[in-house]
């Protein structure tokens, strides 16, 4: 496993690793249209295109039931007009985030409005596909934290808030992990809103994901398109490698691609709980594992 292919000559808004038989990675194009490719041998699987309708339409819930992957399993996060919908594993429970930051709870059917008392606006949202437990970060470094539509309290991360700061939120399995970034610090935060490590970075970070156990966390570089991937457990850094030395040495799946410029940084990324990880630059999708990058010394006690 250990490919590149060149999708679009536009970026890709998203991509997700979809866990199943086969594992998917799902790259979107636009925020109705997705290709699905193995992410084993980079085969095209199929693609998805959905036409989004009101939440008071008659035909919401068919909508709903039509975003599952060719693999069977519920899309994480599709975008629309409207809003951002984040779904469970399950398919249960779907949380909504729409335009004035309104936060509504699906559950079996009923919809439960979350009271957010955030005094700016949202920055980033991350769900747990696993628990249903909501991290939405404001723009003031404030975790607000839900199990579910049940508030567990506002907490201040002490992040940076300043022009500059390019805000950061991923989420385990369980919510036992958090991981938000202001884009000069990671903090680690459980599920109770405690702050169990802080990790400055000499970098910017424009993104990072977990794996769904969150033992693995991975962040890109904004300056130099460098991939770094942490323990999820105490933010130690395991493994780096340009993402442009990754496209370069890839197996490409076409006879004719282009490559993106060699500074150009990752726009998103997704990584497994086995060290698979997917990436996008400028319309090329490439999928490696922590073999294909570099590893870093761990540090060792003096004897």
């Amino acid at each position: 496993m250990f490919w590149r292919v060149h999708l679009t000559n536009q970026a890709v808004q998203q991509i997700q690793i979809l866990p199943g038989k086969p594992t998917l990675l799902a790259a979107w194009t636009q925020r109705d249209r997705a290709t699905y490719f193995d992410l084993e041998t980079g085969a095209v699987v199929g693609e998805h295109q959905h036409k989004a309708v009101s939440r008071q339409s008659d035909r919401w819930a068919e909508f709903l039931a039509s975003l599952v992957a060719p693999n069977g399993v519920y899309l994480p996060i599709v975008r629309t007009a409207q809003g951002t919908f984040y779904t469970t594993a399950d398919g249960k429970m779907r949380l909504h985030w729409l335009s004035g930051d309104e936060l509504i709870v699906e559950l079996d059917g009923k919809e439960v409005k979350l009271e957010l008392k955030a005094k700016a606006p949202l920055a980033a949202i991350a769900l747990d596909r696993l628990m249903g437990v909501i991290a939405a970060l404001d723009g003031k470094g404030k975790l607000h934290l839900f199990q579910q539509h049940i508030a567990v309290g506002a907490f201040d991360l002490k992040l940076s808030t300043e022009e500059e700061s390019q805000f950061a939120l991923a989420i385990a399995d369980g919510g036992g992990a958090i991981f938000a970034s202001d884009g000069r610090e990671i903090v680690l935060v459980d599920n109770g809103g405690k702050v169990k490590k802080r990790q400055a970075v000499h970098y910017p970070i424009r993104r990072l994901a977990c794996s769904p156990d969150g033992k693995l966390l991975v962040t890109n570089d904004a300056e130099t398109g460098v991939i770094r991937v942490y323990s999820g457990d105490d933010l130690t850094p395991t493994h780096q490698r340009h993402a442009s030395d990754l496209l370069e040495s890839a197996a490409q799946l076409q006879l004719i691609a282009d490559l993106p410029p060699p500074n150009a940084a990752p726009r998103t990324l997704a990584i497994t709980d086995d060290g698979r990880l997917a990436f996008h630059i400028s319309g090329v999708i490439c999928a490696a594992t922590l073999k294909q990058l570099d590893a870093l010394p761990r540090p060792q006690p003096l004897l």
